[in-house]
């Protein structure tokens, strides 16, 4: 006599999906959520929010998989965003220091601390704010795809780095 396999009672409770799998319908829509941050390169400044966020409004009630991974994809490029707009500000911050420094010490009379505030701001464009660029420019782009590969393979990604603002 055999027993009866408990899975497939009818009492028995659906076997749960893998929260980490994106099943394959779902695979084409993920990998176009994923690409769309490169609207960006249409529309630069607002593209590669705008892309992921009109991806994710338009596919986040086919299913659960689709709404998480929009999500993570709209929170990741904000925060870049966010992390963009606070490296010019303190980018701005720090050369307006130098230029005053170098009017003020022109006022004084001292072209040595003119000279110097000038240099200071050179180096601050030049020590932080290209590389803070190129770091801000090529790291979305590295982790966008990888995020293209594990959603190829049919598992989910969370993104590095990510505020995680809409939840």
């Amino acid at each position: 006599m055999t027993l009866p396999d408990p899975r497939l009672s009818p009492s028995a409770p659906a076997p749960r999906a893998d929260p980490g799998v994106i099943p394959e319908p779902d695979r084409t829509p993920a990998l176009l959520i994923h690409l769309s941050p490169l609207l960006g390169l249409v529309l630069p400044g607002l593209g590669n929010v705008l892309g992921p966020l009109a991806a994710w409004l338009g596919y986040r009630d086919r299913s659960a998989v689709l709404d998480a991974q929009g999500r993570e994809v709209v929170n990741f490029q904000i925060s870049v965003w966010l992390y963009s707009l606070l490296a010019g500000l303190l980018f701005f911050g720090l050369f307006s220091l130098g230029l005053i420094g170098g009017a003020a010490g022109a006022a004084t009379g001292s072209p040595d601390l003119g000279a110097f505030a000038l240099f200071g701001s050179l180096a601050a464009f030049f020590a932080f704010f290209i590389p803070a660029s190129l770091v801000l420019w090529a790291f979305p782009l590295v982790v966008m795809l990888l995020a293209v590969i594990r959603v190829n393979q049919g598992r989910t990604y969370r993104y590095p780095l990510t505020l995680r603002l809409i939840r």
